[in-house]
């Protein structure tokens, strides 16, 4: 068993599949200050992440769209 802490994308990843709305207060409150780095690298890892904005004080919300599950079929 591994004493290692998550990587700050494995943290975001984990809270998008499991359904949670991510922002960078969230993500402050686990010590994650470049959320919106991370989200770049998650979807240039395959992930389709939606991004919404709040009107009146422009925080971004990041989630995954609903119902969608990662392809867990290995190519042969």
């Amino acid at each position: 068993m591994s004493d290692r802490k998550p990587t700050q994308a494995t943290a975001i990843k984990s809270a998008l599949l499991a359904g949670a709305r991510v922002d960078s207060v969230m993500a402050f409150g686990l010590g994650i200050t470049r959320l919106a780095a991370i989200i770049k690298r998650l979807r240039d890892g395959g992930l389709p992440i939606i991004t919404e904005q709040d009107k009146g004080n422009g925080i971004a919300r990041y989630h995954l769209p609903e119902n969608w599950q990662p392809d867990t079929k290995k190519p042969r």
